[in-house]
């Protein structure tokens, strides 16, 4: 599906990732967890929107723009106090179930500046992402081999977990740090 000219509002929570379109009216969730960064990433892809919005509300949504910025989807962060007063103009209250329908909506009305990412950033938050996915599956591998019937080898392998885990949480917390210090944050 294509909706050139699409406006799309991401609500970003520790629930999930609530995402909906104006003017189509559609909507979908996703978790916030890499397979829902990555399912968003791809419709967003798919549709083409000319805008995508998400509130900058202490980090969450940091990995979403990680995802977004690479795939070359335009988007911008707002600060909660914007969405406030334009949901205040409009006659909405706030906070409001609908959220992801009111940052369509805000994006659809102000169109706040999508700032672009130089090249440089886009490429390093595209091989962070890769390199992440590619410790997310040497993760997967050695947890699945926990069933070993040796203590001493799975006392390894549970060193090795850890040793992994907490090398998706440095490339994680790299990418959110790369996003945080570019043109888009400010």
């Amino acid at each position: 599906m294509t909706t050139d000219g699409a406006f799309v509002g991401l609500d970003v929570q520790r629930s999930g990732i609530q995402a909906a379109i104006r003017p189509t009216g559609e909507h979908w969730k996703t978790g916030i967890d890499d397979t829902g960064i990555i399912e968003t990433t791809a419709k967003l892809t798919e549709i083409h929107p000319q805008l995508v919005v998400m509130e900058a509300q202490g980090g969450l949504e940091l990995p979403v723009a990680g995802a977004l910025a690479p795939a070359g989807v335009p988007f911008a962060l707002i600060s909660p106090r914007s969405v406030r007063e334009f949901a205040k103009a409009i006659g909405r209250l706030r906070p409001d179930r609908d959220q992801a329908g009111l940052l369509a909506h805000f994006a659809e009305l102000v169109r706040p500046e999508v700032r672009m990412l130089p090249t440089k950033i886009i490429e390093q938050l595209a091989a962070l992402k890769k390199r992440r996915q590619e410790v997310i599956k040497m993760l997967a591998l050695e947890r699945s081999r926990l069933e070993c019937d040796s203590l001493i080898v799975q006392k390894d392998i549970k060193n090795h977990v850890y040793f992994l885990e907490r090398g998706v949480a440095v490339l994680a917390e790299e990418i959110s740090r790369t996003v945080r210090s570019s043109c888009i944050w400010r």
